[in-house]
């Protein structure tokens, strides 16, 4: 039952970035490889949108603005899904080939923003279940960075001291002048503890996360080889797949026939408004109309190659 919604599902091949009336006449086989392709792309999507939407509410706080731009990043992760998805698909007209540096440089660039899109997707959803771990480390730097804030204080504190002491003043000042440095160090230390716990530090946590958690990483690792598994699939379509042979025909075909109806419809308005000249179309190309390959046109020899030529043919 499952494999019959594979078998001719336009929906998920739409999200495939393929031509579904091609897709339609292909065997099976092919049909469900490309919905299988279709459906990763929609799962995708799903996640980024969730693992999005939940990192912006942990970072802004706001249900909102972490739905909105959830909604935003999934279709944005689409529309980019196909877009690589048609540059993958093997060309089927003749064509010259880039060179082999320039191909391997635009799978590299392709890849690349795959691998950093499913490591920015995990960051998030990784977050939710190890938390509680998260927490934990973010709670010991907060208490570093108070007995730090402390130090630093009764460092201040222990030099106004010291200056009020120099300026030999009486006890009685003293005494006034040390408790009330005592309480502003207090006030000063208690406002910073609460600036640090009213804080979220949801990029610091992704960080320490990535730092010291070593064991979310496999999870990592399992996004981004899912993030890449589409365009594994469409990259591992074989040329002579039936895909690709009906493909060759649908697009040739029609090439062919729009470029003989432009040649006769070219030559018709020549020899209309032209008759006295006898004028026609003519390529400087061998295969028109896809033109890879130009006519070569003879080179002129020099003196010495044609007297070379002609003692040896009268030889």
């Amino acid at each position: 039952m499952k494999l019959r919604l594979l078998e001719n599902n336009r929906f998920l091949w739409w999200f495939a970035g393929e031509d579904r009336n091609i897709l339609h006449n292909c065997n099976k086989y092919v049909r469900i490889k490309f919905s299988c392709i279709g459906l990763i792309v929609i799962h995708v999507m799903l996640i980024t949108f969730i693992s999005i939407s939940y990192g912006v509410y942990k970072l802004l706080e706001s249900y909102y603005l972490g739905l909105l731009i959830g909604i935003y990043a999934s279709v944005l992760v689409l529309f980019l899904y196909l877009f690589i998805q048609y540059t993958l698909t093997k060309n089927v007209l003749p064509h010259k080939k880039g060179k082999k540096i320039e191909v391997s440089i635009s799978y590299v660039i392709r890849f690349s923003f795959l691998f950093a899109l499913g490591l920015l997707v995990s960051q998030p959803i990784e977050y939710y279940f190890f938390s509680d771990e998260v927490d934990n480390l973010m709670n010991v730097k907060i208490v570093e960075s108070i007995y730090k804030k402390n130090e630093s204080l009764n460092l201040d504190y222990s030099a106004k001291v010291k200056e009020l002491k120099e300026l030999k003043i009486s006890d009685n000042d003293l005494k006034y002048e040390i408790e009330r440095f005592q309480l502003e160090k207090n006030k000063s230390l208690n406002q910073f503890i609460e600036y640090q716990y009213s804080r979220n530090f949801f990029i610091e946590k992704m960080i320490l996360m990535d730092k010291n958690l070593i064991y979310i990483w496999p999870f990592s690792v399992l996004f981004i080889v899912f993030f890449s598994l589409p365009f594994y699939l469409k990259f591992r379509i074989d040329f002579d797949n039936n895909y690709y042979r009906n493909k060759i025909t649908v697009q040739r075909n029609l090439l062919e026939q729009n470029y003989n109806y432009f040649l006769k419809s070219y030559n018709n308005i020549l020899n209309r408004k032209f008759p006295e000249f006898n004028l026609e179309f003519k390529t400087p190309y061998k295969d028109p109309p896809y033109n890879t390959e130009r006519i070569e046109h003879p080179q002129l020899g020099s003196e010495k190659e044609f007297s070379k030529w002609l003692l040896n043919e009268g030889s």
